[in-house]
C-alpha cells in the first residue's frame, strides 16, 4: 500500500512524520509502532539530561558532565571510608563513649566548617564567577585535603578534634567554592534559557551518583575495614582518579567569559600586539587547551612562598583605581583630549605598573579597552616615555578589527571580568550629570 507524507516536525529528540494511509489497518500498524518508539535509552534521556539535548546546552556539556561524574564517584566513595573514620574516632562503638561528647565533637567540627566558608567566601567571592573553572578545580583538590585529614584523625586520638575540625574546614571551603562555581557553569551550558532545567538535571545525575558511589563504598567497608593498607590503597588510588577526572572536567570547559587569564593568552596569541606572527584571534577551545588551571590568589601565594617575585619581578595591571590614589607625581598619566574620554591611564616610570581610572559611566567595552591599552603599555618593548603614542597609534589602527576577531571568535565581550576593584572615578559630562542628580 502506498501512503503520503502530508507533514513532519521535530520536538528536538526524532522526526515525527504525519502520514495518509489508503486503508485503516495500515495507519493502525503505524501507530502501534510508534508507540513502541519510547525506549529505556530515550527515558534515561529525559530523566537525566537537559530537554532537547544536545541542542539546548554548549558542545563542551556532556565531556564536562561524564568526567565530573566521575570525579564525584571517587568523593562519594572516599566520603563513606572518611565518615566510618571520623565515628571511630569519636568512640562510637566503645561502651566507654559518651553521646554528649560526641554530639559536643560534631559541633564543633560543625561550626568550625561553617566559620571557614563564610571566612573564604568573604575573601574571595568576588573571584568565583570570574576564574569559575579555576576555583572549581582547586575547591574539587582541596576536599582531598579535608577527606586525608579525616582518615588520619582516628590514628592520632590526642589531636582527633583538630584534625577533625581542620578537615571540616578544607570541605566547607570546597562547598563554597563548588556551590558558588555551579552556578556560574549552569549559566555557560544555557544555551535555550534552561538553566532551571539544567541545574535540576544535574540534580539527578548527582544522585545517581551518590547512590552508586554508597554502595560501593559500604561494599567496601563491609568487606575490608578493618585493614589500614586496604583503606589507604583504595583511599589513595581514589584519590589520585579524583584529581585527574577533575583536571580532565575543567580542561573540557570552553568558557567564553573574558577574564585576565583569557584576555592575556589572546593578546599573546594575536599578530596584532606584534608579540609574534600568527595572525589570529584564538577561539575559546584552543584557550581552554592552554589556560592556567590555577586561580590568580593561589598562583599569587605560590610565588610569595616560593619568593618568586624577589628574582622575576612581576607587572601589575590594576584596573579600577582609585582617582585620588594616582600617584602623579611618580607616572605618565594621560587623559584623551576628548572630553567624553572614559578612563585615565598612568603608567610609572619603571613601566612595570599601570593604573587605569574608570569613569561611573564605563561599560564592558570600555573596561576591554582599557585593558588592552594598559597591556600594551607594560609589554611594549618602546622607551616609557613614547609608550603611550605607540598605544594609541595601535588603538586607532587595530582596535576595531581586534575587537571585531573577538566577537567573531565566539568570545562574549558582555560579559568581561577585568576589573581590580569596584572604584569609578567622575568627570567631564559624568561629574556634571553626578551633581545634577545629586
Amino acid at each position: 500500500m502506498e501512503k503520503r507524507v502530508v507533514g513532519e516536525e521535530y520536538d528536538g529528540e526524532r522526526l515525527v512524520r504525519s502520514w495518509v494511509f489508503e486503508n485503516e489497518t495500515e495507519a493502525v500498524q503505524s501507530i502501534s509502532d510508534a508507540s513502541q518508539d519510547p525506549s529505556l535509552l530515550r527515558w534515561l534521556k529525559k530523566g537525566f539530561l537537559p530537554d532537547k539535548y544536545p541542542d539546548s546546552v554548549t558542545p563542551d556539556y556532556i565531556d564536562f558532565q561524564i568526567w565530573d561524574s566521575i570525579q564525584a564517584l571517587c568523593s562519594y566513595v572516599r566520603g563513606m571510608i572518611c565518615n566510618n573514620a571520623i565515628l571511630t574516632g569519636i568512640g562510637v562503638g566503645k561502651e566507654a563513649a559518651s553521646p554528649l561528647i560526641a554530639v559536643f565533637q560534631f559541633f564543633l567540627r560543625d561550626l568550625a566548617g561553617m566559620c571557614g566558608g563564610v571566612l573564604f567566601a568573604f575573601a574571595q567571592g568576588s573571584e568565583l564567577d570570574a576564574y569559575a573553572k579555576q576555583w572549581r578545580l582547586f575547591a574539587d583538590i582541596f576536599n582531598n585535603f579535608g577527606y586525608a585529614l579525616d582518615l588520619l584523625s582516628p590514628i592520632f586520638p590526642d589531636h582527633f578534634l583538630l584534625l577533625a575540625c581542620l578537615g571540616s574546614l578544607a570541605r566547607a571551603v570546597t562547598g563554597v567554592a563548588g556551590g558558588a562555581t555551579r552556578a556560574a557553569l549552569t549559566q555557560h551550558f544555557s544555551k535555550a534559557g534552561n538553566a532551571a532545567d539544567i541545574s535540576a538535571k544535574e540534580g539527578s545525575q548527582e544522585t545517581a551518583t551518590t547512590l552508586v558511589g554508597m554502595v560501593v563504598g559500604m561494599l567496601f567497608l563491609r568487606s575490608a575495614a578493618e585493614s589500614p593498607v586496604a583503606v589507604w590503597t583504595v583511599f589513595l588510588s581514589f584519590t589520585f582518579l579524583h584529581i585527574y577526572a577533575n583536571v580532565k572536567a575543567v580542561r573540557a570547559l570552553q568558557l567564553t567569559s573574558l577574564n585576565r587569564s583569557r584576555m592575556d593568552i589572546l593578546l599573546q596569541h594575536c599578530s596584532a600586539t606584534k608579540v609574534n606572527g600568527n595572525g589570529r584571534v584564538l577561539p575559546p577551545v584552543e584557550v581552554a587547551k592552554i589556560e592556567p588551571l590555577l586561580p590568580p590568589a593561589v598562583t599569587e601565594f605560590l610565588k610569595w612562598i616560593l619568593c618568586i617575585h624577589l628574582w622575576r619581578p612581576s607587572k601589575r595591571l590594576v584596573i579600577g583605581a582609585r582617582l585620588s590614589e594616582l600617584p602623579l607625581e611618580r607616572t605618565l598619566a594621560r587623559m584623551d583630549s576628548n572630553a567624553d574620554m572614559k578612563l585615565i591611564i598612568a603608567l610609572d616610570k619603571s613601566g612595570r605598573e599601570a593604573s587605569v581610572v574608570l569613569r561611573r559611566d564605563a561599560c564592558p567595552e570600555d573596561i576591554l579597552k582599557a585593558y588592552v591599552q594598559g597591556y600594551l603599555l607594560l609589554h611594549s618593548t618602546a622607551p616609557v616615555e613614547q609608550r603611550h603614542r605607540r598605544v594609541d597609534d595601535w588603538m586607532a589602527e587595530e582596535w576595531p578589527a581586534f575587537q571585531g576577531m573577538l566577537q567573531s571568535r565566539g568570545w562574549a565581550l558582555d560579559r568581561i571580568a577585568l576589573c581590580s576593584s569596584s572604584w569609578r572615578g567622575a568627570w567631564g559630562n559624568s561629574l556634571h550629570h553626578h551633581h545634577h542628580h545629586d
